[in-house]
């Protein structure tokens, strides 16, 4: 069995544990802390958000923001995501926690243009020695 079937089958595993995703009980704690364990980036890794055409490095730095977007995608789509494969579920949150609206590369892309303003998404920014710039005086 490959890496991501063994992780895919762990948060199988503990979301089949959880009868609801109600936080508070044990087994939504066990949840989170599989999906933090199996999902979420523990090095560094190079992803394109969704919608970009341009990767960023993302860290551990980041993992918080995969595991709250992996957990938002979960409650939003809780049927969906019980009738899935393991390496489906793997998949799913993975991709969600990484390259979603709210994922680790989005949250990685927004501190790379951080002070930056009206810069949509996706668009690419140069960075230049002002001393190069001509004067349009």
């Amino acid at each position: 069995m490959k890496q991501n079937e063994i992780r895919g089958q762990l948060v199988a595993e503990a979301l089949a544990a959880c009868p609801t995703l109600a936080p508070g009980t044990p087994q939504w704690d066990t949840l989170w802390f599989t999906i933090q364990r199996a999902i979420c980036t523990r090095g560094l890794c190079l992803v394109t958000p969704l919608g970009s055409s341009s990767s960023i490095f993302v860290t551990p730095d980041h993992a918080m923001d995969e595991l709250v977007a992996a957990m938002e995608w979960l409650t939003g789509h809780e049927q969906q995501a019980r009738a899935m494969t393991p390496i489906a579920l793997f998949i799913q949150l993975r991709g969600v926690a990484t390259r979603g609206a709210s994922g680790s590369a989005r949250a990685a892309q927004r501190d790379a243009l951080h002070g930056l303003t009206n810069v949509p998404p996706g668009d690419p920014i140069t960075f230049t020695d002002v001393d190069t710039l001509e004067d349009a005086s």
